[in-house]
């Protein structure tokens, strides 16, 4: 199957519905990614996030970011509902409705590994309701065909109202063909297309060999293995440093956790390496380093695409498809 080189987006005004903001840098740096090909389209972008005021502190380090809109996303259950119709945010409502093209992406975005996605985005077009049929709704990213009968009506409900679906994986693509779904296409992950990889320059040499490492909370089950392969890097003389890709607050999102973990089960101090605050020295500090081990995918795909050797710990089938994918585009390292 072929990868779709372009996305095919109709209207001019798009809003982006996901994830944005938590945190997670594989998120963000999709959004990025999916905002730099609309732009190549010339296409008015407005976001939807959990904290646009954070996403729109990120996002200012990058270049031709002035004119995005940045939106507070609808609100996903009671608590945040209250909080949203009681607040300023409401106003919000009346740039929602202005658009014309609506996009539910990112990693997972609907799947059943997060137990409430197919109704949170069912949600998310409440503003738009009495619009929906002049609307142009894309699919992107980590999509799945549910099992669960609730789930199945939703998503349903989604693909009826679904002019296209850019999927990330070959069997997403072929699941939606067997549900009579002919609108699906197999497009690279959004974040491909965040930065300029040639262009990046290794951080000035080290004496030492250096061994970036990351856990999370889905992979904890490794953590003896990542433990094991630490202790071997030590003994043959690296130094090792930790990248938080996620610094949510929720367990599943708190990376350094395991940074701190690691750093008592090693009796040792390392190095914190940030993404958030400069993303440009983040990619150098990566590129620099002479082995990444990590459970996180898109910490995996920076650095196979910078072609930085990469251990990963496959706590999900997502990240096995993504490596039989850049094995075939012969990127991966």
């Amino acid at each position: 199957m072929q990868i779709s080189q372009q996305l095919n987006i109709k209207g001019e005004r798009v809003l982006i519905l996901g994830n944005w903001s938590y945190k997670n840098m594989g998120d963000e740096i999709i959004l990025l990614g999916t905002i730099r090909l609309l732009q190549q389209q010339g296409k008015k972008i407005l976001i939807s996030a959990y904290d646009p005021e954070w996403l729109k502190s990120f996002f200012s380090q990058f270049p031709d970011m002035q004119d995005i809109t940045y939106l507070h996303e609808f609100p996903k259950g009671i608590r945040s509902g209250f909080h949203y119709f009681f607040s300023p945010r409401i106003k919000e409502i009346i740039q929602y409705r202005q658009v014309d093209t609506v996009i539910i992406g990112g990693g997972e975005i609907l799947t059943e590994e997060s137990k409430n996605a197919y109704r949170y985005w069912n949600l998310a077009l409440l503003p738009l309701a009495d619009k929906l049929k002049k609307i142009n709704l894309y699919l992107m990213g980590g999509i799945q065909t549910p099992k669960k009968s609730l789930n199945c009506k939703l998503f349903g409900w989604l693909l009826k109202r679904t002019k296209a679906v850019y999927a990330r994986d070959e069997d997403s693509v072929h699941a939606l063909e067997k549900l009579g779904y002919k609108g699906a296409e197999f497009f690279m992950d959004t974040s491909r297309f965040a930065y300029n990889r040639t262009t990046v320059e290794k951080e000035s040499p080290s004496d030492k060999k250096i061994a970036l490492i990351n856990l999370n909370k889905n992979g904890e089950k490794f953590y003896p293995n990542l433990l094991a392969e630490c202790k071997s890097l030590l003994q043959e003389g690296y130094e090792l440093a930790y990248v938080p890709v996620s610094k949510g607050e929720s367990p599943v999102y708190n990376d350094p956790q395991y940074q701190t973990q690691l750093e008592k089960d090693l009796n040792i101090t390392m190095e914190s390496i940030d993404w958030e605050e400069n993303f440009s020295t983040f990619l150098q500090k990566v590129k620099g380093a002479d082995i990444i081990i990590t459970g996180r995918l898109h910490l995996f795909l920076i650095a196979s695409y910078l072609g930085v050797k990469t251990k990963v710990f496959p706590y999900q089938k997502k990240i096995l498809k993504m490596t039989s994918i850049l094995e075939r585009l012969r990127i991966l390292k």
